[in-house]
Protein backbone atom coordinates (compact mmCIF):
# COMPACT_ATOMS: atom_id res chain seq x y z
CA UNK A 1 0.00 0.00 0.00
CA UNK A 2 1.47 3.15 -0.92
CA UNK A 3 -1.58 5.86 -0.79
CA UNK A 4 0.01 7.23 2.35
CA UNK A 5 -3.31 7.41 4.28
CA UNK A 6 -3.39 7.86 8.33
CA UNK A 7 -6.21 7.37 10.68
CA UNK A 8 -6.38 11.01 11.67
CA UNK A 9 -8.73 10.61 14.57
CA UNK A 10 -11.16 8.03 16.20
CA UNK A 11 -13.70 8.35 18.83
CA UNK A 12 -16.89 6.57 20.11
CA UNK A 13 -19.99 7.25 22.10
CA UNK A 14 -21.91 5.31 24.36
CA UNK A 15 -25.63 5.68 25.75
CA UNK A 16 -25.95 6.83 29.81
CA UNK A 17 -28.17 4.31 30.30
CA UNK A 18 -26.44 0.63 31.37
CA UNK A 19 -28.36 -2.84 32.65
CA UNK A 20 -26.49 -5.23 34.15
CA UNK A 21 -25.79 -9.08 32.74
CA UNK A 22 -26.81 -10.53 34.75
CA UNK A 23 -30.19 -9.14 35.09
CA UNK A 24 -29.91 -9.12 30.90
CA UNK A 25 -29.61 -13.25 31.26
CA UNK A 26 -32.67 -13.37 33.72
CA UNK A 27 -34.41 -11.55 31.44
CA UNK A 28 -33.84 -13.55 28.32
CA UNK A 29 -33.83 -16.83 30.24
CA UNK A 30 -35.93 -18.58 28.04
CA UNK A 31 -33.97 -17.66 24.86
CA UNK A 32 -30.60 -18.79 25.95
CA UNK A 33 -32.15 -22.09 27.03
CA UNK A 34 -33.59 -22.64 23.91
CA UNK A 35 -30.52 -21.32 21.57
CA UNK A 36 -28.06 -23.38 24.02
CA UNK A 37 -30.12 -26.55 24.36
CA UNK A 38 -28.63 -28.32 21.21
CA UNK A 39 -25.07 -28.21 22.97
CA UNK A 40 -24.10 -30.71 25.14
CA UNK A 41 -23.81 -30.03 28.96
CA UNK A 42 -20.00 -29.04 28.69
CA UNK A 43 -20.70 -26.56 25.89
CA UNK A 44 -23.60 -25.36 27.91
CA UNK A 45 -21.76 -24.74 30.62
CA UNK A 46 -18.58 -23.17 28.88
CA UNK A 47 -21.21 -20.80 26.71
CA UNK A 48 -22.13 -18.93 30.27
CA UNK A 49 -18.60 -19.17 32.07
CA UNK A 50 -15.40 -17.18 31.13
CA UNK A 51 -17.81 -13.77 30.16
CA UNK A 52 -15.79 -11.06 31.90
CA UNK A 53 -18.99 -8.72 31.38
CA UNK A 54 -20.80 -6.95 34.15
CA UNK A 55 -22.74 -4.91 32.60
CA UNK A 56 -23.76 -3.11 28.82
CA UNK A 57 -25.18 -0.07 27.50
CA UNK A 58 -28.04 0.68 26.34
CA UNK A 59 -30.37 2.89 24.01
CA UNK A 60 -32.58 4.91 25.59
CA UNK A 61 -32.95 9.02 24.81
CA UNK A 62 -30.05 8.28 23.32
CA UNK A 63 -30.57 6.30 19.79
CA UNK A 64 -27.95 5.16 17.45
CA UNK A 65 -27.89 7.75 15.17
CA UNK A 66 -27.03 10.54 18.19
CA UNK A 67 -24.32 8.50 18.98
CA UNK A 68 -22.54 8.20 15.57
CA UNK A 69 -23.43 12.18 15.42
CA UNK A 70 -21.16 12.69 18.58
CA UNK A 71 -18.87 10.06 17.79
CA UNK A 72 -18.63 11.95 14.30
CA UNK A 73 -18.46 15.25 15.56
CA UNK A 74 -15.36 14.30 18.15
CA UNK A 75 -13.60 12.59 15.74
CA UNK A 76 -13.98 15.58 13.35
CA UNK A 77 -12.97 18.38 15.91
CA UNK A 78 -9.78 15.93 17.16
CA UNK A 79 -8.53 15.26 13.62
CA UNK A 80 -8.55 19.25 13.51
CA UNK A 81 -10.37 19.53 10.13
CA UNK A 82 -14.00 21.11 9.18
CA UNK A 83 -17.07 18.94 7.94
CA UNK A 84 -16.50 20.15 4.66
CA UNK A 85 -13.14 18.48 4.31
CA UNK A 86 -15.10 15.61 4.55
CA UNK A 87 -14.90 13.90 0.59
CA UNK A 88 -16.43 10.77 1.52
CA UNK A 89 -18.82 9.21 4.43
CA UNK A 90 -19.24 5.44 4.71
CA UNK A 91 -21.64 4.05 7.36
CA UNK A 92 -21.29 0.47 8.02
CA UNK A 93 -23.52 0.07 10.40
CA UNK A 94 -25.20 -3.64 11.06
CA UNK A 95 -28.17 -3.00 13.83
CA UNK A 96 -28.59 0.71 13.59
CA UNK A 97 -31.59 0.47 15.25
CA UNK A 98 -35.76 0.07 14.79
CA UNK A 99 -35.85 3.63 14.74
CA UNK A 100 -34.15 4.49 11.53
CA UNK A 101 -36.39 6.64 8.92
CA UNK A 102 -33.66 7.22 6.18
CA UNK A 103 -31.51 5.23 4.33
CA UNK A 104 -28.46 5.16 6.19
CA UNK A 105 -26.63 7.46 8.42
CA UNK A 106 -24.16 8.62 5.71
CA UNK A 107 -26.21 10.62 4.13
CA UNK A 108 -27.85 11.90 6.90
CA UNK A 109 -24.24 12.58 8.61
CA UNK A 110 -23.72 14.65 5.54
CA UNK A 111 -26.86 17.09 5.71
CA UNK A 112 -26.24 17.70 9.58
CA UNK A 113 -22.96 17.83 9.36
CA UNK A 114 -22.20 20.25 6.34
CA UNK A 115 -20.30 18.12 4.68
CA UNK A 116 -21.48 19.58 1.64
CA UNK A 117 -19.36 17.56 -0.85
CA UNK A 118 -18.89 14.12 0.17
CA UNK A 119 -19.83 11.21 -1.29
CA UNK A 120 -22.54 8.66 1.13
CA UNK A 121 -22.03 5.34 1.16
CA UNK A 122 -23.24 2.36 3.24
CA UNK A 123 -23.11 -1.46 3.77
CA UNK A 124 -24.73 -3.65 5.82
CA UNK A 125 -22.28 -6.49 6.54
CA UNK A 126 -19.56 -7.68 8.02
CA UNK A 127 -20.95 -7.05 11.90
CA UNK A 128 -17.79 -7.07 14.29
CA UNK A 129 -15.60 -7.25 11.76
CA UNK A 130 -17.00 -4.97 9.34
CA UNK A 131 -14.21 -2.11 10.60
CA UNK A 132 -12.07 -3.53 8.30
CA UNK A 133 -14.04 -3.71 5.51
CA UNK A 134 -15.15 -0.44 5.68
CA UNK A 135 -11.21 0.70 5.80
CA UNK A 136 -10.62 -1.82 2.64
CA UNK A 137 -13.44 0.26 1.23
CA UNK A 138 -12.73 3.97 2.18
CA UNK A 139 -9.08 2.83 0.04
CA UNK A 140 -10.44 0.97 -2.61
CA UNK A 141 -12.15 4.70 -3.38
CA UNK A 142 -9.06 6.93 -2.48
CA UNK A 143 -7.09 4.95 -5.02
CA UNK A 144 -8.91 5.68 -7.93
CA UNK A 145 -9.98 9.08 -7.81
CA UNK A 146 -7.43 12.03 -6.54
CA UNK A 147 -10.54 13.95 -5.01
CA UNK A 148 -11.04 12.05 -1.92
CA UNK A 149 -8.46 12.78 0.51
CA UNK A 150 -10.62 12.39 3.89
CA UNK A 151 -13.07 10.17 4.75
CA UNK A 152 -15.52 9.23 7.82
CA UNK A 153 -16.09 5.89 8.72
CA UNK A 154 -18.76 5.42 11.10
CA UNK A 155 -20.73 2.58 12.95
CA UNK A 156 -23.66 2.85 15.15
CA UNK A 157 -25.36 -0.46 16.63
CA UNK A 158 -28.64 -1.40 18.83
CA UNK A 159 -29.46 -4.65 19.93
CA UNK A 160 -32.89 -5.41 19.11
CA UNK A 161 -34.75 -5.52 21.57
CA UNK A 162 -34.74 -8.91 23.87
CA UNK A 163 -31.82 -9.89 22.34
CA UNK A 164 -29.01 -8.56 24.02
CA UNK A 165 -27.92 -12.37 25.05
CA UNK A 166 -26.52 -13.71 21.86
CA UNK A 167 -24.96 -17.02 23.43
CA UNK A 168 -22.93 -19.10 23.14
CA UNK A 169 -21.19 -16.07 22.37
CA UNK A 170 -21.41 -12.82 24.41
CA UNK A 171 -23.82 -10.19 25.23
CA UNK A 172 -24.33 -7.19 23.41
CA UNK A 173 -23.77 -3.24 24.76
CA UNK A 174 -24.90 -0.60 22.55
CA UNK A 175 -21.80 1.97 21.04
CA UNK A 176 -21.35 4.10 17.76
CA UNK A 177 -18.02 4.82 16.52
CA UNK A 178 -16.15 7.21 13.92
CA UNK A 179 -13.05 7.03 12.55
CA UNK A 180 -11.68 9.49 9.91
CA UNK A 181 -8.79 8.61 7.40
CA UNK A 182 -6.60 11.33 5.52
CA UNK A 183 -4.23 10.99 2.97
CA UNK A 184 -2.58 13.96 3.19
CA UNK A 185 -1.21 16.87 5.89
CA UNK A 186 -2.10 14.69 9.19
CA UNK A 187 -0.29 12.79 11.96
CA UNK A 188 -1.59 9.51 13.23
CA UNK A 189 -0.81 5.68 12.39
CA UNK A 190 -0.11 5.07 9.04
CA UNK A 191 -2.27 2.07 7.00
CA UNK A 192 -0.01 -0.73 6.21
CA UNK A 193 -1.98 -2.88 4.72
CA UNK A 194 -6.03 -4.40 5.26
CA UNK A 195 -6.74 -8.18 4.89
CA UNK A 196 -10.32 -9.77 4.94
CA UNK A 197 -12.07 -12.75 3.81
CA UNK A 198 -15.87 -14.42 4.45
CA UNK A 199 -17.36 -17.84 4.14
CA UNK A 200 -20.85 -17.42 3.05
CA UNK A 201 -21.63 -21.16 3.69
CA UNK A 202 -21.58 -20.04 7.61
CA UNK A 203 -24.07 -16.85 6.42
CA UNK A 204 -26.75 -18.67 9.30
CA UNK A 205 -24.30 -19.19 12.37
CA UNK A 206 -25.73 -15.55 13.22
CA UNK A 207 -28.53 -14.45 11.49
CA UNK A 208 -30.97 -11.55 11.20
CA UNK A 209 -34.31 -12.87 11.21
CA UNK A 210 -38.23 -11.51 11.62
CA UNK A 211 -40.40 -12.60 14.44
CA UNK A 212 -44.18 -10.90 15.08
CA UNK A 213 -43.07 -8.32 12.61
CA UNK A 214 -39.88 -7.55 14.69
CA UNK A 215 -35.99 -8.13 13.89
CA UNK A 216 -34.69 -10.54 16.03
CA UNK A 217 -31.16 -12.16 16.33
CA UNK A 218 -30.69 -15.87 15.89
CA UNK A 219 -27.48 -17.55 16.82
CA UNK A 220 -27.07 -21.28 15.44
CA UNK A 221 -25.11 -22.86 18.29
CA UNK A 222 -24.20 -25.85 16.82
CA UNK A 223 -23.34 -24.30 13.73
CA UNK A 224 -21.13 -22.44 15.53
CA UNK A 225 -19.91 -24.72 17.92
CA UNK A 226 -19.04 -27.44 15.35
CA UNK A 227 -18.23 -24.97 12.12
CA UNK A 228 -17.30 -21.59 12.74
CA UNK A 229 -15.23 -22.46 16.04
CA UNK A 230 -12.85 -25.00 14.61
CA UNK A 231 -11.62 -22.29 11.85
CA UNK A 232 -12.41 -19.15 13.71
CA UNK A 233 -8.76 -18.37 15.18
CA UNK A 234 -7.01 -19.95 12.67
CA UNK A 235 -8.54 -17.59 10.01
CA UNK A 236 -7.51 -14.56 11.90
CA UNK A 237 -4.10 -16.28 12.27
CA UNK A 238 -3.71 -16.16 8.36
CA UNK A 239 -5.12 -12.98 7.98
CA UNK A 240 -2.32 -11.26 10.38
CA UNK A 241 0.31 -13.43 9.27
CA UNK A 242 -0.70 -12.70 5.32
CA UNK A 243 -0.87 -9.13 6.02
CA UNK A 244 2.55 -8.72 8.41
CA UNK A 245 4.01 -10.58 5.28
CA UNK A 246 3.01 -8.05 2.80
CA UNK A 247 5.46 -5.51 4.80
CA UNK A 248 7.72 -8.30 5.58
CA UNK A 249 7.01 -8.42 9.03
CA UNK A 250 6.27 -10.91 11.83
CA UNK A 251 3.89 -11.61 14.59
CA UNK A 252 6.69 -10.85 17.04
CA UNK A 253 7.26 -7.16 15.39
CA UNK A 254 3.38 -6.38 16.39
CA UNK A 255 3.76 -4.15 19.99
CA UNK A 256 0.06 -3.91 19.91
CA UNK A 257 -2.97 -6.00 19.43
CA UNK A 258 -6.26 -4.47 19.48
CA UNK A 259 -8.66 -7.28 19.37
CA UNK A 260 -13.13 -7.03 20.12
CA UNK A 261 -14.75 -7.49 23.44
CA UNK A 262 -16.91 -10.32 22.95
CA UNK A 263 -15.41 -12.05 26.09
CA UNK A 264 -12.59 -12.59 28.28
CA UNK A 265 -12.85 -16.00 27.18
CA UNK A 266 -12.50 -15.22 23.43
CA UNK A 267 -9.78 -12.69 24.14
CA UNK A 268 -8.21 -15.52 26.01
CA UNK A 269 -8.16 -17.32 22.45
CA UNK A 270 -6.79 -14.76 20.60
CA UNK A 271 -3.93 -14.02 23.44
CA UNK A 272 -3.20 -17.69 22.90
CA UNK A 273 -3.22 -17.06 19.22
CA UNK A 274 -1.00 -14.56 18.71
CA UNK A 275 1.58 -16.00 21.74
CA UNK A 276 0.96 -13.30 24.14
CA UNK A 277 1.35 -14.46 27.74
CA UNK A 278 -0.70 -14.33 30.50
CA UNK A 279 -2.02 -10.52 30.56
CA UNK A 280 -0.63 -9.51 26.95
CA UNK A 281 -3.57 -7.95 25.85
CA UNK A 282 -4.09 -4.69 27.37
CA UNK A 283 -6.84 -3.80 29.62
CA UNK A 284 -10.23 -2.96 27.62
CA UNK A 285 -13.62 -1.67 29.23
CA UNK A 286 -15.96 -4.60 28.18
CA UNK A 287 -16.57 -4.96 31.41
CA UNK A 288 -18.83 -1.78 31.67
CA UNK A 289 -19.80 -1.46 28.07
CA UNK A 290 -20.11 -5.07 26.79
CA UNK A 291 -19.44 -6.15 23.12
CA UNK A 292 -20.41 -3.02 21.41
CA UNK A 293 -20.55 -5.16 17.42
CA UNK A 294 -17.75 -3.03 15.48
CA UNK A 295 -17.23 -0.50 17.69
CA UNK A 296 -15.58 -2.76 20.36
CA UNK A 297 -11.87 -1.60 17.86
CA UNK A 298 -12.26 1.60 17.76
CA UNK A 299 -13.19 1.97 21.75
CA UNK A 300 -10.33 -0.03 22.78
CA UNK A 301 -7.65 1.87 20.58
CA UNK A 302 -9.08 5.24 21.95
CA UNK A 303 -8.79 4.36 25.57
CA UNK A 304 -4.95 3.29 24.87
CA UNK A 305 -4.24 6.36 22.84
CA UNK A 306 -5.54 8.39 25.93
CA UNK A 307 -3.37 6.06 28.73
CA UNK A 308 -0.29 6.83 26.34
CA UNK A 309 0.32 2.74 25.78
CA UNK A 310 0.33 3.89 22.33
CA UNK A 311 4.48 5.09 21.29
CA UNK A 312 5.08 6.70 17.80
CA UNK A 313 6.98 3.84 15.82
CA UNK A 314 4.50 1.16 17.70
CA UNK A 315 3.38 -1.26 14.77
CA UNK A 316 -0.89 -2.12 15.66
CA UNK A 317 -2.67 -4.86 14.53
CA UNK A 318 -6.36 -4.64 14.70
CA UNK A 319 -8.02 -8.39 14.27
CA UNK A 320 -11.57 -9.02 15.00
CA UNK A 321 -14.39 -11.44 13.17
CA UNK A 322 -18.58 -11.11 12.61
CA UNK A 323 -21.45 -11.83 10.63
CA UNK A 324 -21.40 -13.10 7.28
CA UNK A 325 -19.35 -15.01 8.15
CA UNK A 326 -16.23 -12.40 8.45
CA UNK A 327 -12.84 -12.21 9.87
CA UNK A 328 -10.82 -8.80 9.37
CA UNK A 329 -6.68 -7.70 10.11
CA UNK A 330 -6.08 -3.72 9.67
CA UNK A 331 -2.25 -3.01 10.06
CA UNK A 332 -1.12 0.10 10.71
CA UNK A 333 2.43 2.20 12.10
CA UNK A 334 1.86 4.77 14.47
Amino acid sequence: MNLNVRIASAAYAVPPDSETVEAILERERTRVETTLAPLSPLARRKAVEGLGLSRVRVCGVKQPYDLVLEAASTAIAEAGIAARDIDLILDYSTFPGDNSQYLSFAHKLSAELGADNSLNLSFKAGGCGALHLAIKTALGWMSTDDNIQTALLVTGDMAPLENRSLLPITVQGDAASAVILRRQGTDGPLLLGVEAMTLGHLYKAIALTQADGRIQIEADAVCIEHKVMPIYYLNLFRLANKVLAASSLSLSDVDHFIYSNISYRDRDGFRRMVGLPEGGLPPTPMAEYGHTFASDLMINYVHMRRDGLIRPGQLLLFASAGVGFTWGVTLARS
